[in-house]
């Protein structure tokens, strides 16, 4: 998990199937201090991890074509090792959990959109205590609705629950939690439904999860509650193509070459054919698939946006942050005083107005008109 002061981390979420459950739900959760983001996806089919789950790669036909597709199917399960097909079976209803974890600082929240997609759970997580305080109530308050809002823009259907750490802290008066659910039901005002609140709740039918990872009260209690809510959600149990398996397989295989992206045009379109999928229209609809399920990034609004695929959001995450940061904390204005660039840099962190010399020099000239058309 990424704590506050840090760039948000999303080391390797796209990376093995074998993604799984580590250590408990809640661990390291009460490090922040300001409310903090988790989003789950359902990830990829493949692992034996006892998170159990509906994961959206199963085999079946596409919606293209549907008359032509058994054949390329069955070509392609014949590729894969016999084990792997057998396992797959055997587990089809078992799904694995990509966890995405944002800070919470107000310096990142521009980059936050680029993985707020429409399936998955929402996790936002807040500090009891400073609900509880007066003098600290107002910042909480305008958090919590900051990333209730942007959950209901960018995601308006998906399941969102609300988790408060420091149990244990505020425990000695009971009526503390029924202080904290009344503040939250008034700060959302009935306008967010897709709050779930916890089913058959020991603490009197709260809205919201209390827990504490020191004493590890009530941690299984949440973990439970998300794969209730992964297995009733319905895009988890979305059939696709072997075919498109294949593409994914070979897309993400593209990291062991240490590559952060792959060039739509040049590379991705000849792996869809590899895969048995010519069509750049399914290509589409697969990379769009992906997409929201969060095994890789492609924005489409632009077709600078739309010819990058991305397969290591840290590499994306990282080259944004060399300029959406805190010009006071992460920016070396010693080093670009001495390449010339000092009026530049002062310019975009106090006026947010920069140059085209700043940022070939922070980017290395790597994808710049990508990034200009991202941001």
């Amino acid at each position: 998990n990424s704590s506050v002061g840090q760039l948000p981390n999303v080391t390797n979420p796209f990376g093995s199937v074998k993604a799984k459950w580590k250590g408990d739900i809640g661990e390291n959760i009460e490090n922040v201090s300001t409310p903090v983001l988790t989003l789950m996806k359902p990830k990829r089919q493949g692992d034996k991890s006892k998170v159990s789950e509906n994961v959206p790669d199963k085999r079946v036909k596409t919606k293209s074509h549907p008359a032509k597709t058994g054949n390329l199917d069955a070509d392609i399960v014949r590729e894969y090792d016999e084990t792997l097909v057998m396992d797959a079976k055997r587990d089809a209803n078992s799904l694995t959990l990509s966890l995405w974890d944002f800070g919470g600082q107000q310096v990142f929240y521009s980059m936050h959109h680029i993985f707020l997609t429409k399936s998955g759970i929402y996790v936002l997580v807040f500090d009891i205590r400073e609900l509880l305080e007066p003098d600290t109530r107002n910042e909480a308050n305008i958090y919590l609705l900051f990333w209730l809002r942007s959950i209901k823009l960018h995601a308006p259907r998906v399941p969102i629950l609300l988790v408060g750490t420091f149990l244990a802290d505020v425990m000695e008066e009971r009526d503390n939690l029924q202080v904290i659910d009344k503040i939250l039901r008034e700060l959302m005002k009935g306008s967010f439904s897709q709050v779930v609140p916890p089913e058959n709740d020991e603490f009197e039918n709260l809205i919201f999860f209390p827990i504490d990872n020191k004493e590890r009260v009530a941690i299984e209690r949440l973990r439970s509650a998300i794969e209730q809510l992964s297995q009733r959600e319905n895009s988890a149990s979305q059939e696709i193509s072997m075919r498109w398996i294949a593409f994914l397989d070979s897309i993400l295989s593209e990291k062991q070459n240490q590559k952060a992206y792959l060039t739509f045009s040049d590379e991705v379109k000849t792996l869809g054919i590899n895969a048995r999928i010519p069509s750049v229209r399914e290509q589409d609809e697969a990379l769009a698939f992906f997409n929201e399920r969060g095994l890789l990034i492609h924005m489409t609004s632009t077709e600078i946006l739309k010819n990058i695929v991305v397969i290591n959001p840290q590499w994306l995450i990282d080259t944004l942050s060399k300029v959406i940061c805190d010009g006071n904390i992460h920016i070396d204005f010693q080093e670009f005083k001495t390449v010339g660039l000092a009026e530049d840099v002062i310019s975009t962190f106090e006026t947010a107005l920069t140059s085209r010399d700043f940022l070939e020099y922070v980017w290395k000239g790597e994808l710049v008109e990508f990034f200009i058309d991202l941001m």
